[in-house]
Order: structure tokens, then sequence, then C-alpha cells
């Protein structure tokens, strides 16, 4: 069984940040897209509003399957799911290709959320596992500032693309802390 720890509190911290920062990480590269792709703001603003949908589907889902099959194999494929979308999203030829590879990102970034969570439920008791909830809200909410910072400095210096290979880079680290570190916690 799972047992509670600091590091575990810091790993789940960081699956549970994956959906703002998929969304905060690159939309200062939003113009570039645009340019990028020889496209309108319009078609562009798809790849967030996809993937808000892609994430809001999942989210149905990701809590049964967790339920039947265990947290962690769900967990792993959801980021596995992520990791290849990411690397899809960087190497991306079209705004469509771009698009369609931002919704399966999605369906991959809400297992993070959405059973990082239950297992904050599954291994900590109830005084402790609000404790460990409030943390991790505490910490959601530096998400959305330095999301854009990094995500801009990147565009800036690195291109587009490099907002996808950071959160390829972050979703390959995700994976390996979760298979290495994460055991099954729903008994």
């Amino acid at each position: 069984m799972l047992q509670p720890s600091f590091g575990l509190a810091i790993l789940l911290t960081t699956l549970v940040a994956l959906g703002p920062l998929s969304t905060d990480l690159y939309l200062p590269a939003l113009p570039t897209l645009a340019q990028a792709f020889a496209t309108d703001a319009a078609r562009v603003q798809l790849t967030l509003s996809v993937f808000l949908a892609g994430f809001a589907v999942a989210q149905l889902f990701y809590g049964p399957l967790s339920d039947r099959y265990g947290r962690r194999p769900v967990m792993l494929f959801g980021l596995v799911l992520y990791l290849v979308s990411s690397v899809a999203c960087m190497l991306a030829t079209s705004i469509d290709a771009l698009i369609l590879a931002r919704f399966f990102q999605a369906l991959g970034a809400c297992a993070g959320p959405v059973l990082g969570r239950a297992i904050v439920r599954d291994v900590y008791g109830p005084v402790q596992a609000a404790r460990v909830l409030a943390y991790i809200s505490g910490a959601m909410a530096i998400a959305p500032m330095i999301g854009p910072l990094l995500g801009g400095w990147l565009t800036v210096w690195f291109g587009w693309r490099a907002n996808f290979a950071a959160l390829s880079l972050f979703s390959a680290v995700q994976v390996t802390a979760t298979f290495l570190l994460l055991g099954e916690s729903n008994a």
C-alpha cells in the first residue's frame, strides 16, 4: 500500500498541475502559431478550445476506469498518452495536426488532476487529505503565474515548438517518477 510522504505530495502536485500548465505555457505562442501555420487567430484558438473540451470529456472516464483497473495503470496510461501527444504537438506540420494532437494531449493531461486528487483521498486520512489538498491548491495558484512567463520566454528565444518540448520533457519526468515511485493506492 502506498504510504504518505513529502515526495508523494510533491509528485501529486506536479500531476495536478498538468492541466493548467498545458494551457498556460503555450498561450504566449498563439500569435506565433498563426504566423507559422499561415492561418487566422480563430483557427489557432481552436487549439485551446479543443484542449478544454477534451479535458472536460476525459474527466467522465478516469474516475470509473481507475476504480476498476487501479489508479497506477490508468495514471500511467494517461501520462504516456500526454507524452506522446506533446511530442506530436511539437512536431505538428499543420494547424489541423496541432488541433488533433492538442485534443489527445488533453485526454492524457486530465489523468493527473483527476487521479492525483483521488490518490490523495486514498492515501491520506480525512484530516491530512484536507491539508495536502490545500497545499496542492496553493501550489496550483502559482502555475498560472509561471506558465505564461516561461512560455513567453521559450517562444521568444526558441520558437513555439519549445513550449511543447518543455511539456514533453516535464511529462517524461512525470512518467518516470510515477512508474518508479507511485504504487497502487486503490485498495
